[in-house]
């Protein structure tokens, strides 16, 4: 982990409070919202658009799929010093404040990358198309428009939820395929686990220009 994030997440923990929006505390006191997101904005801000390259936007994600990933951070089987951290402070209603919080919250209007290079958008976008293992491809779990969806299976009745990729930084795109190629992320789905597996450096380049261009 990098020492300004450490420096970022010394910060949250020490203080106790960040600036929040206007109307964040109404004359009535604080809303749930507004005092558990504060050890949260310093990386993700208030609105769910992210601080940096290598942070995730979760503006507008799924909340099953924010409140899977918080589950599994807090529970150590998802690798990340910082939100290992974070969601070990919480408790599992508090998460669940958070999930759905920034899920409600409207994902940035603009592409990550505003004028991708063209040729490297074009190949990502045939890699993402193309079919990978078990005959599937990306775009058929992620969706033409790489924004996911929530489905609730009519057999069993549970939801599950595939991520919007679109708007995400690509740095943190990169880092996540990255770690998938080096078999390396072990709380994804198998299908993921699987395509992960058969990407090379230069393809995720490109994937990583396709999508982050969206």
């Amino acid at each position: 982990m990098s020492i300004s994030l450490w420096k970022t997440i010394a910060r949250l923990i020490l203080f106790s409070s960040v600036s929040l929006p206007a109307g964040a505390d109404s004359v009535a006191g604080p809303t749930p919202e507004s005092i558990h997101i504060q050890r949260c904005s310093a990386c993700h801000y208030v609105d769910g658009k992210s601080a940096g390259p290598e942070f995730p936007n979760i503006a507008g994600q799924y909340e099953i799929y924010l409140m899977n990933a918080l589950k599994l951070f807090k529970d150590n089987k998802r690798e990340s010093d910082a939100m290992e951290l974070i969601a070990s402070l919480h408790k599992e209603q508090e998460l669940v404040i958070l999930a759905n919080y920034y899920a409600k919250q409207k994902p940035a209007g603009a592409p990550s990358i505003a004028s991708p290079e063209q040729t490297l958008a074009v190949r990502g976008q045939k890699l993402y198309t193309a079919e990978r293992v078990y005959g599937i491809a990306c775009v058929d779990c992620h969706g033409p428009d790489a924004k996911g969806y929530v489905r609730k299976s009519p057999r069993t009745g549970a939801s599950r939820a595939i991520p919007r990729l679109a708007g995400q930084p690509p740095s943190y795109l990169k880092a996540a395929l990255q770690k998938y190629a080096a078999g390396d992320f072990q709380s994804g789905m198998c299908t993921m686990r699987k395509v992960g597996t058969t990407l090379a450096p230069g393809e995720i380049d490109a994937l990583v220009e396709f999508l982050a261009s969206k």
